[in-house]
């Protein structure tokens, strides 16, 4: 969506192994009797496969390895005793050693289908998606004869959900669409059809099945999607109207959680539209149809923040951020909106909980250690300061905010050359920053760079002639420089205009 916010979720996949035993067919003898039975028959590695398989299905993991490995180390080549010492692993968490196993049962047999499935998910399971998009195709391949329709489907939507993580949506699309030949009439695998086709810019190809999806179900979700299409269309009245049939049709079918998120979507596009208070209004029904809706209350906080009432914002902010317990976006807008009230403490305390929820998360960890900054620098912690401005900088070295605050927490420990630097990259960003240059004037009054600070100072004051304060420290530049009369004319209009400290500046 390129301008908007209107959400939609593709399908959260729910990958399982496939756990059947390739070539077992009497499964249902006792651990008991197999193990009496390898006993008198230790060199059997069928029998200690069967084993596994029985203490497998008995929830026994542990004898089921260790029968499995004594498979393995008498015939190697044994493929449902590597499969079944994957299924083990997987299911007592070992990833690693699951991967290993079924990677050996496609090496050992290349057309064996479940070895190539359960490799896929295994891969998916430790975050691997090209990997396991990869493994997928190559169980598709394989899936003739052995694997069934079921298997060939979950095989679709397990390629369709790692690609959609790889970012590749036009290659999903096409494997949600291979998945619905299978099942046609899935409104699940429609929906993810259509979302993937939309993610990949290709929105108005799958507007004509999302339409006559939307008009043939109740499913609230599609008429977002149909949203989406149309925002990025430009069409915003189609837009408004089919979030509000998402809305309704949510409501008719006693979606609280449906209707809630569809409210959410209508709220950020008419934010988007400049209408704060018709967003804040559908916020604010979201939070009542229902209450443990997050999203609710942080969207209704930032609009309250949007609107400059930052301190009627904190009680939706706080109830969405007591809501979102292990999530970052109603902490972080609560940080900014406690910072802004000046409750130092608090921001700080919000920020943390933001570092120590989102580590990988660079942007965020970057606005969080921003508001942690500012507050330190306020409760005097100027060294603290400089060390959350530093890390700020290496994330954000185009923010004039943050180099300005950086040169600040370096000015107060005295560090004036590193303050000066920071300024000065600070006016380069931004040269109408007055702040900038006010403190950039002073790191070189500081650090003996008069010629450097009477520029600075000349040009605040041919700027806002009636800038005292810049008018008296252009005097002590020109001072410092033995312009005495130049110093003595900029103290006089200093003094003129109501600043004290120009009436009593020094006289030659």
């Amino acid at each position: 969506m390129t301008t908007y916010n209107v959400k939609r979720c593709v399908l959260a996949l729910a990958l399982a192994l496939a756990a059947a035993f390739a070539a077992v067919a009497a499964a249902q003898t006792s651990v008991a009797d197999l193990r009496a039975a390898v006993q008198q028959n230790p060199q059997d590695a069928e029998m200690w496969t069967r084993l596994g398989n029985a203490a497998f299905e008995a929830d026994d993991p542990e004898t089921a390895k260790d029968a499995y490995l004594e498979a393995i180390a008498l015939d190697y080549l044994l493929g449902d005793a590597h499969y079944g010492l994957g299924l083990v692993e997987y299911a007592r968490g070992d990833y690693q050693g699951a991967l290993f196993a079924f990677t050996e049962v496609t090496r050992l047999f290349p057309d064996r289908f479940d070895g190539h499935y359960n490799r896929a998910v295994t891969l998916a399971t430790l975050r691997r998606p090209d990997d396991a998009a990869a493994a997928f195709r190559a169980a598709l391949a394989a899936a003739e004869p052995e694997a069934t329709a079921l298997d060939r489907l979950n095989a679709h939507v397990g390629l369709a959900g790692q690609l959609v993580l790889t970012g590749d949506y036009e290659a999903a699309a096409a494997a949600f669409g291979d998945a619905l030949q299978l099942r046609p009439d899935d409104t699940d695998l429609a929906y993810n059809r259509g979302a993937a086709l939309v993610s990949a810019g290709r929105g108005l190809e799958a507007l004509p099945e999302l339409t006559d999806v939307e008009s043939r179900t109740g499913d609230y979700r599609f008429s977002v999607l149909i949203a989406e299409v149309y925002v990025d269309q430009g069409q915003i009245d189609f837009a408004l109207r089919a979030l509000e049939r998402a809305v309704r049709k949510a409501a008719d079918a006693n979606d609280r959680g449906g209707e809630a998120s569809s409210l959410v979507a209508l709220g950020e596009l008419q934010r988007g539209l400049g209408r704060e208070r018709a967003a804040a209004e559908s916020f604010e029904r979201a939070a009542q149809v229902d209450p443990a809706s997050w999203e609710a209350r942080y969207n209704l906080g930032v609009s309250l923040l949007t609107a400059g009432q930052t301190r009627a914002a904190l009680a939706p902010l706080q109830e969405g951020a007591r809501l979102q317990d292990t999530g970052i976006e109603s902490e972080l807008a609560l940080a900014g909106a406690y910072d802004q009230l000046g409750m130092t403490s608090e921001a700080i305390a919000s920020a943390q909980r933001v570092l120590e929820r989102a580590p990988g998360d660079t942007e965020a960890q970057a606005q969080a250690r921003f508001v942690i900054g500012r507050g330190l620098y306020l409760q005097g912690d100027y060294e603290g300061a400089a060390d959350q401005f530093a890390r700020v900088v290496q994330v954000r070295p185009g923010s004039a905010a943050v180099q300005l605050w950086a040169g600040l927490a370096q000015y107060m420990q005295g560090d004036f050359e590193g303050a000066t630097l920071f300024y000065e990259r600070a006016v380069q960003l931004d040269p109408n920053s007055i702040e900038a240059r006010v403190n950039l004037g002073a790191a070189y009054l500081a650090t003996a760079r008069y010629g450097d600070a009477q520029s600075v100072y000349q040009f605040l004051v041919q700027q806002n002639p009636q800038d005292a304060e810049s008018h008296y420290h252009l005097g002590w530049a020109h001072y410092a420089q033995q312009r005495d009369e130049d110093a003595r004319i900029a103290w006089s209009a200093a003094c003129q205009l109501g600043y004290q400290p120009g009436c009593t500046a020094p006289r030659r």
